[in-house]
């Protein structure tokens, strides 16, 4: 399946899934990938969203050009990851992090090397994240804890 790369607002109205929000979070070892296409944080598994802010008006472009609802935002919290402002797509088969989103954020510094991507804090240089290259080419979070 081809990665979100962006979204647009729709071209007819459509109204909101009226998804509920999971105030606990999940706390399971779920699988995220570092997104240098993707807009925005996203994830398609709504156990891992706390506090789910429903969304209308919002669509993800596949890398195929096909459009994909996004019905929320709100908050993961899991043993791995730690992350603000992730929308929730369902039928999203992935779990992605957005370079883009994250360096945003003027104190992070997200870096790709030696086979890993780190996410440092620019103003005390604290590892806040880390993921792998996988023989995929993917990069796979080991951690991220931004908040």
């Amino acid at each position: 399946m081809p990665l979100p790369i962006s979204y647009s607002e729709p071209k007819s109205s459509s109204t909101s899934t009226g998804a509920s929000s999971n105030s606990s979070g999940n706390i399971g070892r779920a699988v995220w990938f570092i997104a240098t296409r993707a807009s925005n944080h996203m994830t398609g598994d709504l156990s891992l969203i706390s506090d789910l802010v429903p969304l209308s008006n919002k669509v993800v472009e596949e890398g195929d050009g096909e459009g994909m609802q996004v019905c929320g935002k709100g908050s993961v919290n899991t043993e791995t990851v730690v992350l603000p402002d992730v929308w929730y797509v369902p039928g999203l088969a992935v779990n992605l992090v957005s370079v883009g989103q994250l360096t945003d954020d003027p104190d992070l510094i997200v870096g790709f090397g030696g086979g890993a991507c780190r996410i440092n804090k620019a103003s005390d240089g604290s590892v806040i994240g880390r993921a792998r290259l996988r023989s995929d080419k993917r990069y796979e979070v080991d951690f991220l804890k931004f908040s």
